[in-house]
């Protein structure tokens, strides 16, 4: 899924300002840029001795180490967990689709955990295995691998105004209407192209975009609580690792129909949840009392780039603290609203560190909140989490000049890849990346672990212009830097800091190369949605993409990002648009293999092919931070890295 590095803009008043922007706008160092890390790394530096942790290095020194334990995040809800109360998200800009079919994003996920029931979703400890949810256990595979088969509960009800009780057919065509061309789904033409009966299905729907969800055959529906898919030339673990995603969280038909005939579907603005939680609208009250059983569907809570209001939902047959048998969220809180449109990270952060009943969305926390919240006396306002993920500055390898591999190479090779992580707040934010699977990952030591791949363009971390000149030079640049008009490149990515940092830093190194860098910023929801993850409308540079993992394996890695039968119009994840044959081809054969120790060489041998035709400047796997105020029992989602807003409580 999509990383997130946008950050809060606060007004004097600190009310939300618009996060809308002009469209045209968009994820050796100079003096400028050593101040700028120099003051990063000094507010980590005095935040407390055991934040000492910038700079170069890994970023496995006992004082990063040390500072992780002090901030592991809390995976549990306390015993006493209040119930009741309103929870405030401060985010910067909104989210990637409001639709789930089409959701990619971060930031998004954190929302649709608390309205959605996926078949199988993720507690908040365990990201290496999924639990049953909408499913009432694990999926069966049949002997020969080809058919998974589900039985899901037969008392989960909708909300309001649909209010009837979830089937399979609905499941099935949740994962249908995914296909539409007005519901741009990331993920699951990739994970799911080896079930039978899809190719057809997506061709239906790219004929007819209005005419209706168009039906998989392989996918069926014996009765009311049964999913059966058949699978032709892959394996299972790849669809039931997608099926743990928004996408097969159930969708009425009867009610959503009408809105999936356009295009663009508007089904997302009617949408109605089976979670503890629903985005309001007019069926309900503040307090999720039913007030129109019969209303439009319309949403009320939803103001884009504005705000997101949750309140509980009538039929999810729980109460606070006390779930259903069905589902394991005791979903605490009363109501919980988004707050859209901030950036300023620093008086972002300190609102929620100040405030009360508030964290962080879908921004990073700056270094000097950081310090704020390790010197406040007050425990538990920060926690740093593994993201199992990681940050890059993608290259369009679609045309000049980053279609030809010797530009790209003297690109990476004159990185300072330690000074992009610094920009995120140094190494006690994640060791600088050598390559793309993220440590303790199921390929990371295949692909090389923390060293990568032995390639010379890779081997310093500090940058090294003059192997930077010399593979310019193979390029039949003399000069050993770029000349001439496709050395003119535009570059979108955030309009803020950190991600505005980063970016500042990557113009600088492109322009020691002779690259002349128009840098569009816009906000982070808009550089992917409109620019990056939209291939022919993308920029010859995106530095501020980044990707989490889908679900625990290299597929969900490596897949969605550079296989080139994986980009498509929207919504696209292959954000250099590599299109490489023999990488292809080994991660087909990659996505074939069911022995986990075979499997896990195959996508670090992917990982290392990739590396080597450098699409990309991976910088960091990073180390997410989020913040609460001090009356907040914030419990994190270890899959997504953020506030699992279902398990998050106010104290007593």
């Amino acid at each position: 899924m999509k990383q997130e590095t946008k950050e809060p803009i606060l007004t004097e008043t600190n009310e939300p300002t618009s996060t809308e922007t002009n469209p045209s706008r968009s994820k050796g160092t100079t003096m400028r840029e050593k101040a700028l890390m120099a003051l990063t790394c000094g507010a980590l530096l005095v935040a407390a001795p055991v934040l000492a942790a910038c700079g170069g290095g890994d970023g496995t020194s006992s004082g990063s180490d040390a500072a992780k334990a002090r901030y592991a995040a809390p995976t549990e809800a306390p015993s006493d967990a209040r119930t009741g109360g309103e929870l405030t998200v401060i985010a910067a800009s909104d989210v990637d689709y409001i639709d789930p079919g089409a959701a990619y994003y971060q930031f998004t996920y954190m929302i649709t955990s608390a309205t959605l029931s996926q078949l199988e979703g993720y507690a908040p400890a365990d990201v290496e295995h999924a639990t049953p949810q909408l499913a009432t256990e694990p999926p069966t595979v049949s002997d020969d691998g080809k058919t998974i088969t589900y039985t899901i509960h037969d008392d989960v009800e909708y909300s309001p105004p649909v209010s009837r009780t979830v089937t399979s057919d609905d499941v099935k065509y949740a994962i249908e209407r995914s296909l539409l061309p007005g519901v741009p789904n990331g993920y699951v033409q990739t994970y799911l192209a080896g079930v039978e009966g899809i190719d057809k299905a997506i061709e239906e729907a790219q004929d007819d975009p209005t005419g209706g969800a168009p039906d998989i055959s392989g996918i069926t529906t014996p009765d009311d609580t049964t999913l059966e898919i058949k699978l032709e030339n892959t394996t299972s673990i790849g669809v039931i690792g997608a099926l743990t995603l928004p996408v097969s969280a159930p969708v009425p038909e009867e009610y959503a129909k009408q809105y999936d005939a356009e295009n663009p579907s508007t089904y997302g603005e009617h949408q109605v949840a089976t979670g503890p939680y629903m985005i309001q609208n007019a069926c309900v009250d503040d307090s999720g009392e039913v007030v129109d059983p019969k209303c439009d569907g319309e949403l009320t809570g939803y103001t884009p780039n504005k705000e997101i209001h949750l309140v509980r939902n009538p039929n999810w047959g729980g109460e606070a603290g006390s779930p259903p048998d069905w589902d394991f969220r005791p979903a605490y809180l009363d109501q919980i609203t988004i707050q859209e449109g901030f950036a300023d990270t620093v008086s972002a952060s300190k609102k929620v560190l100040d405030g009360s009943g508030l964290v962080n969305g879908d921004f990073t926390t700056p270094p000097s909140a950081i310090k704020q919240a390790a010197t406040s006396g007050e425990e538990g306002q920060l926690t740093l989490t593994p993201s199992g993920g990681n940050r890059y500055v993608a290259l369009n390898t679609s045309r000049p000049p980053f279609d030809d591999v010797n530009v790209r190479k003297a690109v990476v090779a004159n990185a300072n890849r330690t000074d992009l992580r610094n920009t995120r707040g140094g190494e006690l934010t994640g060791p600088v990346a050598s390559h793309y699977l993220p440590p303790e990952f199921p390929g990371f030591e295949q692909a090389g672990g923390l060293e990568g791949p032995d390639l010379d363009f890779m081997a310093n971390p500090d940058g090294d212009p003059e192997l930077a000149a010399e593979y310019m030079k193979k390029a039949g640049f003399s000069s050993g830097k770029c000349e001439g008009s496709e050395c003119e490149i535009t570059m979108v990515g955030d309009d803020s800091p950190p991600g505005s940092d980063t970016a500042a830093v990557v113009k600088d190194q492109l322009e020691q190369l002779g690259f002349e860098v128009n840098f569009q910023k816009v906000t982070h929801d808009i550089m992917y949605t409109k620019f990056c993850s939209t291939p022919s409308n993308a920029p010859e540079v995106c530095p501020n993409v980044g990707w989490l993992k889908d679900f625990n394996d290299g597929q969900s890695m490596l897949d969605p990002t550079f296989n080139g039968q994986n980009v498509i119009p929207e919504n696209n994840s292959n954000w250099p648009q590599l299109d490489d044959p023999k990488i292809n081809e080994a991660i087909d054969a990659a996505t074939l293999i069911d022995d986990p120790e075979e499997r896990a060489r195959a996508w670090g041998d992917v990982d290392r092919m990739i590396t080597e035709v450098a699409p990309a400047i991976p910088y960091i796997w990073d180390d997410q931070a989020n913040i609460q105020s001090a009356d907040v029992a914030g419990v994190i989602n270890k899959f997504n890295a953020n506030w699992d807003l279902a398990f998050t409580s106010l104290k007593p």
